[in-house]
């Protein structure tokens, strides 16, 4: 009975962390750049009463064994990195990847961090910064008397600026891939990793 009682636990538990996995994804299913999480379960050791093949009588054996199961535990809760929907915001600094990368980024201690959010803006400096105030990396600066800025598909950089009939390129935004997506470290707003990337796009 008290084998029983621990394997349904185990079970409560593996479900608590099913329903907390499903309530986050739910709770983000606006936010931009967000990639839903799920949970694989696995089940616990197995107890042998009768191990398979042992003799029950001197010319029989039991051809299956007597074996219990002790419950359920998560193995895993991974991203699933799928591809989002794009949509057109109308302001001309958001941008989006389509199919596998991130946005490398540049956090104040000086590390690297990595994002799916496109949602870009200007800062009092005239750098591009993610919505938390981080820049991208290489770091970008449009000129103060920039008429407009366009990025192009391969994430080309251009101004258009006074007297000037010819756009200015002023940088490129990059994107980076990893060999497992997976294994990057969520922090709620961007994702690092320790190793470095595997190229970039």
């Amino acid at each position: 009975m008290i084998r029983a009682l621990y394997s349904a636990a185990t079970g409560m538990n593996a479900q608590e962390t099913n329903i907390d996995v499903i309530s986050n994804n739910l709770a983000n299913v606006n936010t931009t750049g967000f990639k839903k999480s799920r949970a694989d379960f696995q089940d616990l050791m197995y107890q042998y009463a009768v191990e398979p093949g042992a003799p029950t009588s001197q010319t029989t054996m039991n051809p299956t064994g007597v074996q219990v199961g002790l419950g359920v535990k998560t193995s895993s809760v991974q991203k699933v990195f799928t591809q989002g929907d794009l949509t057109s915001t109308g302001n001309q600094l958001d941008v989006a990847i389509e199919g596998d990368g991130f946005f490398q980024i540049l956090r104040p201690d000086g590390t690297f961090a990595y994002t799916r959010s496109g949602s870009l803006q200007l800062d009092q400096n005239g750098q591009i910064v993610t919505s938390d105030g981080y820049s991208i990396a290489p770091g970008i600066t449009i000129p103060q008397d920039s008429l407009g800025v366009t990025i192009a598909q391969d994430g080309t950089v251009s101004v258009k600026q006074p007297n000037n009939a010819t756009p200015t390129q002023v940088g490129q935004i990059t994107a980076v891939r990893f060999p497992n997506n997976a294994g990057l470290r969520a922090m709620g707003q961007i994702c690092t990793r320790k190793l470095k990337p595997l190229e970039q796009l």
